[in-house]
């Protein structure tokens, strides 16, 4: 037994060192351009993977509102996801060639992947990528439009892209700081209108 808990001390104190070593020596790439090794590449996508699935359990899916839902989701796929999520035929853009891990294809993800996971990951946001939280900006129904868009992205050619694109309006609304509307108001109404310029106020 003595044995035992001295070969465990041992391991644990070199698996220390180990980590102080990568840490204080910065032999650890942390480049952009860097492509991880095929073993590290799989504990991470993994680790990202069983994470999403593991917290999406709680997420209760909403029904869906129809046609008018997917419109309103895809002006704010449009303005807040496409830059980096390459729509239906599209070119990647010079951030999404320059991102690591790449963003994933969301018409691959949609089909994969349930509502739940794809609003958990859209809400949370993901550490060391460049998925931003927009639950930080965007109320839940906001982002539950986003994911009804999303869903339809497996079946949807570059041709129904680019009409719905011709189609709708640029820019799309949300309520700003918490986006509460009450506090909206009271804020000099802080309802933020996304353009091509950016931020209108």
């Amino acid at each position: 037994m003595k044995t035992i808990i001295g070969t465990l001390v041992l391991a644990i104190a070199f698996a220390g060192l180990t980590v102080l070593l990568v840490i204080y020596t910065g032999i650890f790439n942390v480049a952009s351009t860097w492509e991880d090794p095929a073993p590290v590449h799989w504990v991470l996508e993994t680790t990202r993977e069983k994470s999403i699935e593991n917290r999406a359990v709680s997420v209760e899916v909403p029904p869906t509102k129809g046609d008018k839902q997917i419109d309103t989701g895809f002006r704010s796929y449009r303005e807040m996801c496409a830059l980096c999520h390459t729509p239906p035929g599209g070119i990647d853009s010079p951030i999404a060639k320059g991102l690591n891990p790449a963003p994933p294809d969301l018409a691959e993800s949609a089909k994969h992947m349930s509502a739940a996971e794809l609003f958990w990951a859209t809400k949370n946001g993901i550490r060391m990528t460049g998925m931003p939280a927009w639950g930080v900006t965007h109320k839940d129904s906001e982002l539950w439009d986003i994911i009804a868009f999303v869903m339809k992205l497996p079946e949807m050619s570059k041709s129904e892209y680019l009409a719905l694109d011709a189609r709708l309006e640029k820019g799309h609304d949300h309520a700003g700081d918490g986006h509460d509307d009450s506090k909206s108001q009271k804020n000099d109404s802080h309802e933020h209108k996304h353009g091509d310029d950016g931020h209108a106020h």
